[in-house]
């Protein structure tokens, strides 16, 4: 166990900045973050708490720029990954003219019954229909949020909802899912205009082919066994090769070009888009070091907590930014492993789970785990002050 830090004794209303990722399965950013303010505020009742959940692309980024941002939701009728009607939701600021779209939104696993996945032939268009949508709205920039898909189709879809058309060898045009690639010939560019700029956001940073690519790393939680992994790689190599060839652009190898099956990829080649870290990109906006300077203590978690948080991650980059303005920083998590390695940019790291508990109750009971954890750190902090 890592240590707790002590604070100067005597401390008036201590000033923290709860800033906290998803518990993924059980708590969304957001829930996270107030359960910890109410476990510290239980036991601090002088505290003084800067609520900062955190966004990286994947689930609860849209929810997290309204909040930091200002704006609100809307709605637009796209499809789902298997192209039936749905009704999605993403972020409009119209100060800023600024969308944000968590892909998943149209085109997440979560949309698809467990027997309904299949990599083969789901598809990203809804996530293009949500792009037009906002377009329309006035949009000059579209953050897209790229993660928790059930996709594997580069972006295929996401163009041809913009436009493009995906042609066989005597000119027919195909529905551009993974398993009718290897019969596409050619690639019409869409003759419609689309100008906002797009920035793709995401934490992961792997390439589009190859093992650590978007198929053999990610496919099979999409419900593809090792033969269809096998031929998704293929399938997306014959796609993108055709992209290169008739768009004189070649994204393969970028890092990103992979996150959410793919669609960095489709991003990069269809949009102009740019990438960049989720977690970098909302450091950025809201001035998180001029937030950090401002307080005493941060306090970051996530579901999981290992040496991985520190490769990009929101917790890991929070946590270097605090160490780097001195300032101590707590971690909350449903494990963590690897404290060593952790001790580098975390003061303390805790597990909620204090007792024994099967993994159903510890998500079912997360916010309660999470706030107890919290109470009890502060209970510590506060016994500290008095010494």
């Amino acid at each position: 166990m890592i240590p707790i830090p002590s604070f100067r004794s005597g401390t008036p209303g201590l000033r923290v900045l709860v800033a906290v990722d998803k518990f993924k399965g059980s708590l969304t950013a957001a829930e996270a973050t107030d359960a910890i303010c109410l476990g510290l505020q239980s036991a601090l009742p002088n505290v003084r708490l800067h609520r900062l959940p955190l966004a990286d692309g994947g689930e609860g980024t849209t929810e997290t720029f309204i909040k930091a941002f200002g704006g609100h939701l809307v709605e637009c009728e796209t499809t789902d990954p298997l192209g039936r009607p749905i009704v999605a939701r993403y972020g409009w600021t119209p100060s800023q003219h600024q969308a944000v779209i968590e892909m998943n939104a149209a085109a997440g696993l979560h949309l698809l019954k467990p027997e309904e996945r299949d990599p083969l032939r789901t598809s990203t268009f809804g996530v293009g229909t949500l792009l037009i949508d906002a377009a329309r709205r006035g949009a000059r920039k579209i953050l897209v949020g790229l993660g928790g898909s059930a996709t594997n189709d580069a972006g295929a879809g996401l163009a041809a909802a913009l436009g493009h058309r995906f042609l066989d060898a005597r000119g027919t045009p195909l529905t551009p899912t993974p398993r009718n690639f290897p019969v596409i010939q050619r690639i019409e560019r869409s003759t419609r205009i689309f100008t906002p700029e797009v920035l793709a956001i995401s934490d992961v940073q792997i390439p589009l082919l190859g093992p650590t690519g978007c198929s053999i790393t990610y496919a099979p939680q999409k419900g593809a066994s090792p033969e269809v992994v096998e031929q998704l790689e293929r399938n997306v190599a014959h796609f993108a090769e055709i992209v290169r060839r008739d768009l004189h652009c070649d994204f393969r190898g970028r890092p990103g070009s992979g996150a959410a099956g793919g669609l960095g990829f489709g991003l990069l080649s269809f949009c102009q888009a740019s990438i960049q870290s989720g977690f970098e990109t909302f450091a950025s906006l809201i001035g998180l070091e001029r937030l950090i300077r401002d307080v005493d203590l941060v306090i970051t978690g996530e579901g999981s907590l290992d040496p991985q948080t520190l490769q990009g991650k929101g917790p890991g980059g929070l946590a270097q930014r605090a160490k780097a303005l001195g300032k101590p920083v707590i971690a909350f998590a449903g494990s963590v492993k690897g404290e060593t390695q952790l001790e580098a940019c975390f003061d303390a790291a805790f597990s909620i789970v204090s007792g024994p508990v099967t993994a159903t109750e510890s998500i079912r009971d997360a916010r309660l785990l999470l706030l107890r954890a919290a109470e009890r750190v502060g209970k510590v902090i506060s016994f500290s002050q008095k010494l």
